[in-house]
């Protein structure tokens, strides 16, 4: 299956997943997801493939990203730790659900 079809429908699953307690608590920002195991090759292609999908990731090792609703700051120590943190995203959906997608696509990444 085309790669770029892959990481639009875990991103649309992510959109349109229903997150009732969050949306009930009215809470937009998530905890922190820390990510260990990120090699250099895979930070490289999560930031690529989350341009492609149209999300703007600054370059460097931290920063904001932000694009399709979802607002971001992400921080990478240049060897194997990555914290994500989402800020901003639709209250339907739950940082539950988001975790779990951002978890899949940094797993995408390492397989590649």
């Amino acid at each position: 299956m085309n790669l770029k079809l892959i990481v639009s429908l875990l991103l649309m699953c992510l959109v349109f997943s229903l997150g009732s307690a969050q949306a009930q608590m009215g809470r937009n920002s998530c905890e922190p997801v820390k990510v260990s195991g990120v090699t250099p090759d895979t930070f490289e292609c999560m930031k690529k493939k989350l341009q492609d999908y149209g999300i703007n990731v600054p370059s460097g090792n931290k920063g904001e990203l932000s694009g399709n609703g979802i607002t971001g700051n992400f921080e990478w120590d240049g060897k194997s730790d990555l914290t994500l943190i989402i800020t901003k995203k639709p209250s339907f959906i739950s940082c539950g659900t988001a975790d779990r997608e951002i978890t899949k696509f940094v797993d995408e990444c390492r397989t590649l």
